[in-house]
Protein backbone atom coordinates (compact mmCIF):
# COMPACT_ATOMS: atom_id res chain seq x y z
CA UNK A 1 0.00 0.00 0.00
CA UNK A 2 1.47 3.38 -0.83
CA UNK A 3 0.62 6.27 1.80
CA UNK A 4 -0.88 9.28 0.50
CA UNK A 5 -0.23 11.35 3.39
CA UNK A 6 3.80 10.44 3.36
CA UNK A 7 4.98 12.84 1.18
CA UNK A 8 2.76 15.95 1.81
CA UNK A 9 4.44 15.20 5.65
CA UNK A 10 7.83 15.47 4.57
CA UNK A 11 6.72 18.55 2.67
CA UNK A 12 4.81 19.95 5.91
CA UNK A 13 7.96 19.45 8.15
CA UNK A 14 10.07 21.48 5.85
CA UNK A 15 7.42 24.42 6.22
CA UNK A 16 7.58 23.65 9.76
CA UNK A 17 11.47 24.13 10.50
CA UNK A 18 11.24 26.84 7.75
CA UNK A 19 9.11 28.80 10.73
CA UNK A 20 11.71 28.01 13.43
CA UNK A 21 14.38 29.29 11.61
CA UNK A 22 12.27 32.47 10.87
CA UNK A 23 11.56 33.03 14.14
CA UNK A 24 15.15 32.06 15.41
CA UNK A 25 16.20 35.62 13.19
CA UNK A 26 13.52 37.55 15.58
CA UNK A 27 14.97 36.34 18.45
CA UNK A 28 18.56 36.98 16.93
CA UNK A 29 17.04 40.64 16.31
CA UNK A 30 15.81 40.79 20.01
CA UNK A 31 19.32 40.15 21.20
CA UNK A 32 21.17 42.41 18.99
CA UNK A 33 18.60 45.26 20.43
CA UNK A 34 19.20 44.25 23.76
CA UNK A 35 23.29 44.27 23.14
CA UNK A 36 23.93 47.58 20.87
CA UNK A 37 20.36 49.30 21.15
CA UNK A 38 20.20 49.04 17.31
CA UNK A 39 15.90 48.87 17.43
CA UNK A 40 15.22 51.37 14.86
CA UNK A 41 17.52 50.25 12.25
CA UNK A 42 15.79 46.20 12.65
CA UNK A 43 11.82 47.67 12.66
CA UNK A 44 12.15 47.57 8.80
CA UNK A 45 13.73 44.39 8.59
CA UNK A 46 11.51 42.52 11.69
CA UNK A 47 8.43 43.41 9.41
CA UNK A 48 9.33 41.89 6.81
CA UNK A 49 10.35 38.31 8.37
CA UNK A 50 6.96 38.81 10.58
CA UNK A 51 5.50 38.88 7.56
CA UNK A 52 7.14 35.96 5.91
CA UNK A 53 6.70 34.11 8.73
CA UNK A 54 2.66 34.73 8.84
CA UNK A 55 2.72 33.60 5.11
CA UNK A 56 4.59 30.63 6.02
CA UNK A 57 1.48 30.08 8.57
CA UNK A 58 -1.05 30.27 6.33
CA UNK A 59 0.62 27.99 3.87
CA UNK A 60 1.55 24.99 6.57
CA UNK A 61 -1.84 25.18 8.07
CA UNK A 62 -3.29 24.44 5.03
CA UNK A 63 -0.94 21.62 4.19
CA UNK A 64 -1.27 20.21 7.44
CA UNK A 65 -5.22 20.00 6.84
CA UNK A 66 -4.66 18.24 3.78
CA UNK A 67 -2.08 15.80 5.42
CA UNK A 68 -4.25 15.21 8.36
CA UNK A 69 -7.14 14.31 5.58
CA UNK A 70 -4.82 11.88 3.89
CA UNK A 71 -3.50 10.64 6.92
CA UNK A 72 -6.98 9.56 7.85
CA UNK A 73 -7.73 7.86 4.31
CA UNK A 74 -4.36 6.02 4.66
CA UNK A 75 -5.66 4.45 7.74
CA UNK A 76 -9.26 3.81 6.81
CA UNK A 77 -7.11 1.63 3.49
CA UNK A 78 -5.37 0.21 6.66
CA UNK A 79 -8.22 -0.95 8.82
CA UNK A 80 -12.13 0.12 7.18
CA UNK A 81 -13.40 0.15 10.77
CA UNK A 82 -10.70 2.86 11.98
CA UNK A 83 -13.12 4.73 14.09
CA UNK A 84 -12.85 8.61 12.43
CA UNK A 85 -13.15 9.46 9.05
CA UNK A 86 -11.21 11.71 6.82
CA UNK A 87 -14.48 14.17 7.01
CA UNK A 88 -14.71 13.72 10.57
CA UNK A 89 -11.24 14.91 11.29
CA UNK A 90 -11.88 17.70 9.14
CA UNK A 91 -14.83 18.28 11.11
CA UNK A 92 -12.87 18.21 14.57
CA UNK A 93 -10.07 20.66 13.51
CA UNK A 94 -12.01 23.33 12.18
CA UNK A 95 -14.96 23.38 13.89
CA UNK A 96 -14.33 26.40 16.58
CA UNK A 97 -14.87 25.18 19.88
CA UNK A 98 -15.57 21.57 19.07
CA UNK A 99 -12.18 21.60 18.28
CA UNK A 100 -10.57 22.28 21.23
CA UNK A 101 -11.85 18.59 22.18
CA UNK A 102 -11.62 17.28 18.84
CA UNK A 103 -8.20 17.62 17.98
CA UNK A 104 -7.51 15.95 21.27
CA UNK A 105 -10.01 13.33 19.64
CA UNK A 106 -7.94 12.98 16.67
CA UNK A 107 -4.71 12.10 18.31
CA UNK A 108 -5.72 10.36 21.20
CA UNK A 109 -7.71 8.22 19.14
CA UNK A 110 -4.61 7.49 16.42
CA UNK A 111 -2.48 6.57 19.74
CA UNK A 112 -4.48 4.21 21.07
CA UNK A 113 -4.83 2.67 18.11
CA UNK A 114 -0.97 2.48 17.15
CA UNK A 115 -0.98 1.06 20.83
CA UNK A 116 -2.90 -2.12 20.05
CA UNK A 117 -0.06 -3.20 17.59
CA UNK A 118 3.02 -4.23 19.49
CA UNK A 119 5.47 -3.39 16.43
CA UNK A 120 4.31 0.42 17.13
CA UNK A 121 3.18 0.26 20.75
CA UNK A 122 6.58 2.97 21.62
CA UNK A 123 4.85 4.97 18.75
CA UNK A 124 1.64 5.33 20.25
CA UNK A 125 3.03 6.00 23.77
CA UNK A 126 5.02 8.47 22.54
CA UNK A 127 1.73 10.50 20.04
CA UNK A 128 0.07 10.40 23.29
CA UNK A 129 2.33 11.84 25.48
CA UNK A 130 2.98 14.85 23.40
CA UNK A 131 -0.99 15.80 23.23
CA UNK A 132 -1.19 17.22 27.27
CA UNK A 133 2.29 19.06 26.24
CA UNK A 134 0.87 20.12 23.02
CA UNK A 135 -2.27 21.51 24.83
CA UNK A 136 -0.42 23.24 27.52
CA UNK A 137 2.35 25.24 25.09
CA UNK A 138 -0.59 26.12 22.76
CA UNK A 139 -2.94 27.42 25.19
CA UNK A 140 0.08 29.18 27.21
CA UNK A 141 1.66 30.68 23.58
CA UNK A 142 -2.10 31.71 22.34
CA UNK A 143 -2.67 33.62 25.59
CA UNK A 144 0.74 35.13 25.55
CA UNK A 145 0.30 36.05 21.98
CA UNK A 146 -2.96 37.57 22.45
CA UNK A 147 -1.96 39.57 25.64
CA UNK A 148 1.47 40.60 23.66
CA UNK A 149 -0.62 42.14 20.68
CA UNK A 150 -3.27 44.25 22.59
CA UNK A 151 -0.57 45.43 24.84
CA UNK A 152 3.06 45.19 23.68
CA UNK A 153 2.57 45.59 19.96
CA UNK A 154 4.86 48.59 19.99
CA UNK A 155 7.58 47.22 21.96
CA UNK A 156 8.50 44.39 19.13
CA UNK A 157 11.91 43.90 21.68
CA UNK A 158 10.78 42.85 25.12
CA UNK A 159 11.52 40.09 26.88
CA UNK A 160 8.17 39.48 26.77
CA UNK A 161 7.90 38.92 23.08
CA UNK A 162 11.67 36.94 22.88
CA UNK A 163 9.64 34.57 25.42
CA UNK A 164 6.68 34.11 23.30
CA UNK A 165 8.71 33.21 20.10
CA UNK A 166 10.84 30.37 21.76
CA UNK A 167 7.03 29.15 22.84
CA UNK A 168 5.86 29.49 19.62
CA UNK A 169 9.19 27.53 18.51
CA UNK A 170 8.47 25.09 20.82
CA UNK A 171 5.20 24.21 19.49
CA UNK A 172 6.58 24.18 16.30
CA UNK A 173 9.02 21.51 17.55
CA UNK A 174 5.87 19.15 18.59
CA UNK A 175 4.04 19.27 15.80
CA UNK A 176 6.98 17.67 14.22
CA UNK A 177 7.23 15.31 16.43
CA UNK A 178 3.53 14.68 15.77
CA UNK A 179 3.93 14.47 12.52
CA UNK A 180 6.86 12.33 12.58
CA UNK A 181 5.20 9.88 15.24
CA UNK A 182 2.29 9.57 12.82
CA UNK A 183 4.07 9.10 9.85
CA UNK A 184 6.23 6.08 11.13
CA UNK A 185 3.36 4.70 13.33
CA UNK A 186 1.49 4.65 9.64
CA UNK A 187 4.78 3.12 7.90
CA UNK A 188 5.22 -0.08 10.29
CA UNK A 189 1.65 -0.52 9.73
CA UNK A 190 1.76 -0.32 6.33
CA UNK A 191 4.82 -2.61 6.65
CA UNK A 192 3.52 -5.23 8.78
CA UNK A 193 0.26 -5.42 6.25
CA UNK A 194 2.91 -5.88 3.51
CA UNK A 195 5.12 -9.21 5.80
CA UNK A 196 1.11 -10.58 6.81
CA UNK A 197 0.25 -10.63 2.92
CA UNK A 198 3.53 -12.17 1.99
CA UNK A 199 3.04 -15.16 4.65
CA UNK A 200 -0.46 -15.69 3.49
CA UNK A 201 0.97 -16.10 0.07
CA UNK A 202 3.60 -17.69 1.08
CA UNK A 203 1.64 -20.23 3.03
CA UNK A 204 -0.96 -20.52 0.09
CA UNK A 205 1.32 -21.41 -2.28
CA UNK A 206 2.55 -24.06 0.06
Amino acid sequence: MKLRSKRLGNILKKFLWADIGLTLLLLINIIIVRLVGAGEALLSYDSIVSVVVGLNVVIYTILYLFWLYKVHKDLQELDEFYPITPGGAMARVLIPFYNLYGLWNVYSTMADYFKKNSSIHATGSRLALYIPIYYILMLATNGMNSYLTRQLAEEPYSNWWFISYIGNSALVVLYILIIKAVSTGLLRLTEHELNSGEEDRAGYSQ
